[in-house]
């Protein structure tokens, strides 16, 4: 199966939890209803941002813990679809984006890395909430949404 649309974790927080943008990725899901690629990266950047939202009250632990089983849920279900990592190709291919973009408009590290992630697994569609990533990723050529 060809997965082409690649979530940043913003858009894939809010896709699982309850939060003021949760609303628009459930939109646009229940509207595409296609899968979405998943690395180590969000792994680690999506549970640390719920253990983080739950750390400063944002959500409760038990509202961490669902949203937490609720990747695993769709992970299982294929909504969420696991992408072997390459990492010193991603690496090269920030380095790139870094050298056109940094300059002019300030990208992070996990910015690059993101949209780095998805030029280089094949992703046309790039969804984020995050305006500064969703800036980079238009710039480097993919569609983004919501």
């Amino acid at each position: 199966m060809e997965v082409t649309a690649y979530p940043d974790s913003s858009f894939l927080v809010s896709l699982v939890s309850k939060d003021t943008l949760s609303a628009d990725a459930a939109a646009y899901m229940s509207r595409t209803a296609e899968p979405l690629m998943f690395t180590p990266l969000h792994r680690i950047e999506a549970r640390n941002a719920l253990r983080n939202a739950a750390g400063r009250g944002e959500i409760t632990t038990s509202e961490q813990r669902a949203a937490i089983h609720r990747i695993d849920e769709d992970l299982r279900d294929g909504l969420l679809v696991h992408t072997a990592v390459g990492w010193t190709d991603v690496f090269r291919r920030a380095d790139e984006l870094s050298e056109k973009h940094a300059a002019t408009e300030g990208q992070r590290t996990i910015d690059l890395l993101h949209v780095a992630l998805a030029l280089e697994y094949g992703a046309k569609t790039f969804l984020s909430f995050d305006q500064r990533q969703r800036k980079l990723a238009k710039a480097a050529g993919l569609k983004v949404k919501p």
